[in-house]
């Protein structure tokens, strides 16, 4: 997966739910998009602090639109860095920082494959939205 060049797929965005269309237009969903729970938007400012705030929630972001039911393979570091708009390398920086902060779990499989968990960040989340 490393080695092979990614594509920016583009969607039918006329398949799209009329309300999401009216939330961000067509041109922005013309490569699909990626839900944001409320309960995360209420509290992202208390889960991703820091300089890099913007670029740790850009990689979960990455992750989360890589996940799915019956996932068969995980996403690679370059991949993920494709979605996102960042280096591999960046990526891998904020992987673990995301880790360490028990957010995330993340074991590096043959090829390049990431098996990453989000159950930490869902706890966060779950902790501090209901707080307010």
């Amino acid at each position: 997966m490393a080695n092979m060049p990614f594509v920016r797929q583009k969607i039918g965005v006329s398949a799209l739910p009329g309300a999401l269309i009216a939330k961000w237009g067509s041109d922005a969903l013309g490569e699909g998009f990626v839900a944001l729970p409320k309960r995360l938007l209420r509290c992202l400012n208390r889960i991703f602090v820091g300089p890099d705030a913007m670029e740790r929630l850009m990689v979960v972001m990455a992750v989360v639109d890589y996940l799915r039911p019956n996932l068969t393979r995980g996403p690679s570091q370059e991949y993920l860095g494709f979605l996102a708009g960042l280096t591999p390398e960046r990526v891998a920086t904020i992987l673990s920082e995301l880790k360490a902060e028990g957010l995330v779990t993340v074991e590096r499989k043959e090829e390049g494959e990431l098996d990453i968990g989000i159950s930490g960040l869902q706890a966060r989340i779950q902790a501090l939205a209901d707080v307010q």
